[in-house]
């Protein structure tokens, strides 16, 4: 009696910490996904100017150590990878196009800050 009352609090408490551990991994998801942001944002690649995904972007070395992560020109991975005109080519200068075009910096759009008024 007492082996088979062990055995189904182990397998409850299994059961339990299955459950937990699932609810953790799937939180840990949810915070990077939110931490990665950009869902559908749209910025302009500074070779070919089409509106892409941020997400689907790279950017230069050079620029991001300028202007840092969030106003750094952006390219598209049509225009990184390109074999001829490719930006990773190897005899391809590694400056950034979008300073040496003098394109303005890429933009995102920010909320306003809200005010609550709390007063009675």
């Amino acid at each position: 009696m007492q082996k088979k009352r062990r055995q189904k609090t182990i397998q409850q408490i299994s059961r339990i910490k299955t459950k937990k551990r699932y609810i953790k991994n799937n939180k840990n998801k949810k915070t990077r996904q939110s931490r990665k942001g950009g869902n559908n944002e749209k910025v302009k690649c500074c070779m070919c100017e089409k509106m892409v995904n941020k997400d689907d972007t790279f950017i230069p070395r050079a620029c991001l150590v300028k202007h840092g992560d969030k106003l750094a020109h952006r390219i598209c991975r049509d225009c990184w990878w390109n074999p001829e005109t490719g930006f990773a080519s190897e005899n391809t200068p590694h400056g950034c196009p979008g300073c040496i075009k003098g394109i303005p910096l890429t933009e995102f759009t920010r909320m306003a800050p809200v005010i609550v008024d709390l007063t009675l």
